[in-house]
């Protein structure tokens, strides 16, 4: 357990429908790097042929307090990842 508390963001996806929570997940975990704890996936639904997930990643370091600065690029990296893989952010 870190001595350093916690940063959550929340990221959401359309994703085509037939597409697995974990395999976006998975797509997920490696762009956003040593410092994510965890990701919980804590909304689904699907319209129009399409299904939203939306997921709340912690990151947290066992030797500092993250910043906004630290986490905002790993953010903006995940933005990109999704995007490229077809993926809407909303």
């Amino acid at each position: 357990v870190s001595q350093y508390p916690s940063v959550a963001r929340d990221i959401a996806l359309w994703v085509s429908e037939g597409t697995t929570a974990d395999s976006v997940i998975e797509v997920l975990r490696e762009p956003a790097g040593e410092l994510l704890y965890r990701i919980d996936l804590f909304d689904e639904f699907t319209k129009d042929g399409r299904t939203s997930y939306a997921f709340r990643l912690v990151f947290q370091s066992y030797e500092k307090t993250l910043t906004d600065e630290e986490i905002a690029p790993i953010m903006e990296r995940l933005n990109e990842v999704s995007q490229s893989e077809g993926w809407e952010v909303r």
